[in-house]
């Protein structure tokens, strides 16, 4: 990811912190394949010509106006420390964050989050001309991972669960080391992002929905 990137999802954290999980899978699809491109030269393995159809969530005109307000009330309760309602959001709805939001531009059309039990999934289709090689103009990187994402006492954790790349399940002994990580760890380098996240008492994925909920004053 470049700076931009990282400086831009952690300005995310007011849609609700799963904009780190974004981040996150980019991130890890970007690093597996710059690995195994840098040890092999896998370019042709582990990339394609042509992006991957993600599906689309189409929101109205008022069901985009009316989720932008409700993030915007619950972000604007946490900053001021006023009692709030936990934030609940869907998968449609995360979706349509993602397709809607002006901070999350560039991230439209090459990511898409399901909720399946107490997982996230993303799909991502990212066009690698930003690369400074020649071989990858054109090519996109394609694929998708599972995570779990809970916030407890302050503390975002999200784990990798699966990862694949182009269809293909990334090899057990790089997946058992990521597995140890908190892929969030690097949001609390930020001061801004981390006093930010303090002010939540919970996150959890649950029966296809998330709940971010705040602490209370």
């Amino acid at each position: 990811m470049t700076d931009a990137q990282i400086r831009k999802g952690r300005g995310c954290f007011f849609y609700g912190c799963l904009a780190v999980v974004v981040l996150v899978l980019v991130g890890l699809l970007t690093t597996y394949f710059g690995f195994r491109y840098a040890v092999g030269k896998f370019a042709d393995a582990y990339t394609e010509t042509a992006p991957v159809a993600l599906p689309k969530v189409e929101l109205s005109a008022a069901e985009a106006l009316e989720l932008q307000q409700r993030v915007k009330a619950f972000k604007t309760a946490v900053d001021n420390g006023t009692a709030a309602e936990p934030l609940v959001l869907n998968e449609r709805e995360l979706n349509g964050l993602i397709a809607t939001s002006p901070d999350l531009a560039e991230i439209k059309d090459r990511v898409y989050l399901s909720l399946e039990g107490d997982q996230v999934t993303g799909q991502v289709s990212i066009p690698l001309d930003k690369f400074p090689l020649a071989r990858l103009r054109g090519r996109y990187l394609n694929g998708s991972a599972t995570f779990a994402a809970s916030l407890e006492n302050g503390v975002l954790i999200v784990t990798l669960q699966s990862l694949d790349v182009k269809g293909q399940a990334v090899p057990e002994a790089f997946l058992m080391q990521m597995r140890k990580e908190n892929l969030a760890k690097d949001a609390y380098r930020n001061p801004e992002a981390a006093a930010w996240i303090r002010k939540l008492d919970r996150l959890a994925i649950q029966d296809g929905r998330v709940t971010i909920a705040p602490r209370q004053p």
